[in-house]
């Protein structure tokens, strides 16, 4: 646990890919969690691509290192891929973003947005040019923002233009914000992450800050 201003905060990395579950990932969940704790951050959080770990293994992972680390799945639908809490496995149906909407407000999971205006996996569709200067209204027209609790601001891996976007569009919307690295590899673990005020000691804590509390995604790259 961390101070900032006097306040109390927990610094987490939402978007973390292993080579368990993410065959695209070169990076192992032992040097994941090393190289989070070296960075001073306070939690990680496996997300991997259409699947999910199982909680138990987290868990113990987490008692392993004393050290916090939680699971979530990154989910390729048909409005742009989806970070996932919430939820304990995939089903293809899910690839729709209406099914995978139907899921998590059954459980009352959490839907966000991975980096939202990343090229060329989602084109402008004809709603011009994603510009600073965009205005809410044009950015509202996007279906996939009424589908989704948040948005992610900041990940490791996209431009300054898409997270100023994101912030904007976000902000406009009311939409939750959060940030995660999004990393494949062992140097790319904490370059953004999300803080959140209030303590977290195991699963259901942050599902239920994630879900209620206020929360803020953070950019440390250089």
């Amino acid at each position: 646990m961390k101070t900032l201003l006097g306040e109390k905060i927990v610094i987490i990395d939402l978007h973390v890919h292993t080579d368990r579950y993410s065959k695209c990932s070169s990076l192992s969940p032992d040097l994941a969690v090393r190289n989070a704790k070296s960075q001073g951050l306070d939690g990680i959080c496996f997300m991997e691509h259409n699947a999910m770990w199982d909680r138990k293994d987290t868990e113990e992972l987490s008692r392993g290192y004393d050290f916090l680390i939680f699971r979530g799945m990154e989910v390729a639908t048909d409005m742009g891929h989806i970070l996932v809490f919430g939820i304990d496995q995939y089903n293809k149906k899910m690839k729709s973003i209406k099914a995978l909407r139907s899921v998590v407000q059954a459980v009352n999971g959490t839907m966000i947005a991975a980096h939202p205006f990343r090229r060329p996996l989602y084109p402008n569709r004809g709603y011009g040019d994603w510009e600073l200067t965009i205005s809410p209204d044009v950015g509202a027209k996007r279906e996939i923002f009424n589908m989704v609790d948040g948005l992610e601001v900041f990940n490791g891996k996209s431009s300054l233009v898409e997270s100023m976007i994101s912030l904007k569009i976000g902000k406009d919307l009311r939409l939750k914000n959060v940030a995660g690295s999004d990393a494949h590899s062992p140097s790319e673990v904490g370059k953004s992450a999300t803080f959140f005020d209030i303590d977290i000691h195991n699963e259901d804590d942050f599902l239920k800050a994630l879900k209620n509390c206020y929360c803020c995604g953070v950019n440390f790259r250089e």
